[in-house]
């Protein structure tokens, strides 16, 4: 919850609490006062010394509404303090309950962010190779000079892990547990060194309202996952079909059977749980790989997505054109200088020479 309403949540429940406090010592107060006019009215002339002694419903009347066991006097006034200040004091709490309650209304009307934008850098993370040094404010930095504007990111900070793969699994599971406490609709992930392509649209990524109404706005229900960026595609059959008759203004997507490349992806919330527990299973038990052989040495996590997609009865798309391309540079997954991959024309050269599993990273 929003802390802003947890604090007014509090406020209004003390509020609360001492409004009905002071409702019962005004009530009971009124109630003493009508009693005293109808049970004094006939000794307003002096004839009696003493007034008679207060029926015992009566004082137990006032103790329900007051809290207070109190007898009734005869010099009891409308003008008294104790009934002026609890009139005051209950007045102004409703006053204060009610602005309360308007502010509280406002801040759970304001809009709940549709998506969010999550980025896994190693840039100040212990012990990490030198060559990881500004790459978030370089991501930052490109996304200004494509975008015009700063980008509203989530920061995922990298995990140190010697084995091939289960850094980066581990930094996805803290950016799709941050993710998932705030609710989103749809989650993306892009590492530091992902940059988006130079074209109409790829640029509605820059703007939240855009992304939610030209970019995921046709996201299939059947999605596990959307790759926004990849390479070595192997298209499904209709994807394959598609393809020749999609266009490149608008962001569809196309169905795939196998693809390498994790630099940016989007989750819709339907599949988060999922995704997660996929996430966790591998870090625990390792991947099945195509020969049904569990491996644990390293990780190749498009096999454990695809794999689950096919297990759940959902399907894994890229989105085309692709957002995202994968900057040259220092690889920490394979501890070499990579150069740069578009994914744009199924270049088969990035699988060669035993660079598969955890690519381009």
């Amino acid at each position: 919850m929003n802390l802003k309403l947890m604090v007014l949540n509090v406020l209004g429940t003390i509020l609360g609490t001492i409004s009905w406090v002071q409702y019962r010592i005004l009530v009971g107060n009124l109630f003493r006062l009508i009693s005293h006019k109808i049970l004094y009215s006939r000794f307003s002339d002096g004839a009696t010394a003493s007034p008679p002694k207060q029926p015992r419903q009566l004082t137990i009347m006032v103790t329900i509404l007051s809290g207070k066991r109190k007898k009734l006097s005869n010099n009891y006034s409308i003008f008294s303090p104790s009934l002026i200040v609890s009139v005051l004091l209950l007045s102004s709490s409703i006053s204060i309950i009610c602005y309360v309650t308007l502010i509280a209304m406002h801040l759970s009307q304001q809009k709940q962010p549709y998506d969010g934008i999550f980025v896994i850098s190693l840039q100040g993370t212990p012990n990490a190779d030198p060559h990881n040094e500004g790459r978030l404010d370089d991501f930052k930095k490109a996304w200004r000079k494509s975008c015009g504007s700063d980008p509203e990111i989530n920061v995922c900070p990298g995990v140190m892990d010697d084995r091939r793969g289960y850094g980066l699994t581990r930094s996805w599971l803290n950016c799709l547990q941050m993710a998932r406490n705030m609710n989103l609709e749809v989650t993306m992930i892009f590492e530091d060194d992902a940059r988006l392509f130079d074209n109409v649209s790829s640029l509605n990524f820059c703007d939240a309202e855009k992304r939610k109404g030209k970019v995921f706005s046709d996201l299939p229900e059947d999605t596990f996952i959307a790759f926004l960026g990849g390479h070595t595609w192997t298209y499904a059959d209709q994807g394959v079909q598609k393809k020749e008759r999609l266009g490149s203004q608008h962001s569809q997507y196309l169905e795939m059977s196998f693809s390498y490349g994790t630099y940016g992806f989007a989750v819709p919330r339907r599949s988060l749980d999922t995704l997660l527990n996929t996430i966790k299973d591998d870090l625990a038990h390792g991947f099945i790989n195509e020969d049904g052989v569990r491996q644990t040495e390293f990780l190749s996590p498009e096999k454990s997505w695809y794999g689950k997609a096919r297990e759940v009865g959902k399907k894994m798309y890229a989105i085309h054109p692709l957002a995202v391309w994968h900057e040259s540079g220092f690889s920490n997954t394979w501890k070499i200088d990579r150069e740069s991959i578009t994914g744009e024309d199924d270049d088969e050269s990035d699988s060669e020479g035993g660079i598969r599993g955890v690519a381009a990273r």
